[in-house]
């Protein structure tokens, strides 16, 4: 008696691959040499999937570890003019001020001997300017002679000399504050406080840096470029990192004998989701072929030692042999194709398997 076989549906799934592979191999044979003709439905059985190949203008290079720093040119320092003490604190390490917000307010004996030389000077301006006019006036009667007139025109504008360097030693410092001596450091542009040296009740010197302002809108990263890729690399170059773009604004001319590699810093675009400090991953770039094109990382595949994707066609898909200029974790940059045509994303193996077969 004959023993029954039991097909299992593991065992007719691998039949039908089996058979799909055969059907897809004769296609091939009986028709051009290259195309592998599928149907709808084997198209449909291989989860076949394509995405459409476009123009690239860059080509990634290589992708290094970085660190993000504040832009060394939207990075400003307020600065302590006088030699005070420390009365109030107004912000916080972190905080986002406007420019002209208040910082601190701060006590010092400078300040107020400043103060009573800018008051005294205004005295000055105030009676020299009124002697000058009286002595024009007696010139002009030829009471007088011409040369008394100009010298009362010269004491008054030397006091207003005076009175003008006061007001710009207080003005410096962003403002007299509420009592004789006080005075109010104030931010000189708008962005995010960096660094504060600022504590109530502490000494400060004259022109240390209160507190240290960075701009929100700008962002560097810095990162070490292998020697071999530097070269490749210029002013102007795009960079990804976080998903932003930025481009390059320095890349160093010598090499470092220890690391063989050169000192790069990137300027990010606004709106990247990075802060100082932080580590992360730059991709870099640099100009693609006039002819180069973008697709997905996962259409390529080796066949017969080369990279190839397959391509649709009107009756199927062709293995086209792509020459890579460079790779990024989710795309490539390769020549060969042109704008337009579909590439297979999904079910490349299986196409390449169909193709040997």
């Amino acid at each position: 008696m004959a023993r029954p076989i039991r097909i299992t549906p593991l065992r007719v799934t691998a039949v039908a691959l089996s058979a799909l592979v055969v059907a897809l191999a004769a296609g091939k044979v009986m028709g051009d040499q290259t195309l592998v003709r599928l149907t709808p439905e084997q198209s449909r059985a291989m989860s076949l999937k394509t995405t459409v190949a476009v123009a690239a203008t860059d080509t990634p290079l290589a992708s290094l570890p970085a660190t993000v720093t504040p832009a060394l040119n939207g990075r400003v320092v307020a600065a302590v003019p006088f030699a005070a003490v420390v009365v109030r604190v107004d912000v916080l390490e972190g905080q986002a001020v406007g420019a002209g917000q208040p910082l601190a307010v701060l006590f010092s004996q400078d300040a107020l001997k400043v103060s009573a030389e800018l008051a005294q000077a205004n005295a000055e301006v105030r009676m020299t300017e009124a002697a000058a006019r009286r002595t024009r006036t007696l010139a002009s009667e030829g009471i007088i002679a011409e040369a008394r007139s100009e010298e009362a025109s010269t004491r008054a504008e030397q006091a207003r000399i005076m009175a003008n360097e006061r007001g710009r030693l207080l003005a410096s410092a962003g403002g007299a504050g509420r009592r004789a001596g006080e005075y109010v450091l104030k931010a000189p542009i708008a962005g995010r406080v960096s660094q504060l040296n600022l504590q109530p009740g502490s000494g400060v010197e004259a022109m240390a840096p209160g507190a240290v302002i960075d701009r929100d809108d700008r962002l560097w990263v810095e990162a070490r470029l292998p020697a071999d890729i530097a070269g490749q690399v210029e002013i102007g170059s795009i960079v990804e990192v976080a998903g932003a773009r930025g481009r390059v604004v320095a890349v160093g001319s010598a090499i470092d004998p220890r690391t063989r590699s050169v000192v790069m810093r990137a300027e990010l675009a606004s709106g990247a989701d990075v802060v100082p400090g932080e580590a992360t991953m730059i991709t870099v770039t640099r100009r693609s072929s006039p002819d180069a094109v973008a697709v997905p990382r996962v259409s390529l595949i080796q066949i017969n030692g080369r990279d190839t994707v397959f391509v649709r066609r009107a009756n199927g898909y062709l293995p086209v042999a792509v020459t890579v200029e460079g790779r990024s974790d989710a795309q490539a940059v390769v020549t060969g194709l042109n704008p337009g045509d579909e590439v297979v994303t999904s079910g490349v193996s299986q196409l390449k398997t169909a193709s040997e077969g």
